[in-house]
């Protein structure tokens, strides 16, 4: 079964109502949310460390890697 965005089993939008979307503008911001999608799995109980993430851009971060996808700064 495939599904879309606004299709899917009756939802009419993608974020639940206490999330939305905005533009991160400042360092801090920037820091803060990286922080919250890296530690997001630890926290979880999905993986030990953050680096252990398949999908996570943290070895990217730390100057090692670019993991699966290639993160393209531009």
């Amino acid at each position: 079964m495939r599904l879309g965005f606004a299709v899917a089993e009756g939802l009419s939008h993608l974020w639940q109502p206490r999330f939305y979307d905005f533009n991160v503008w400042t360092y801090k911001k920037k820091m803060e949310k990286l922080s919250y999608m890296h530690f997001n799995p630890v926290k979880r109980g999905l993986v030990k460390d953050p680096k252990d993430s398949v999908w996570s851009s943290y070895d990217f971060y730390e100057g090692r890697d670019d993991g699966l996808l290639k993160i393209d700064w531009e």
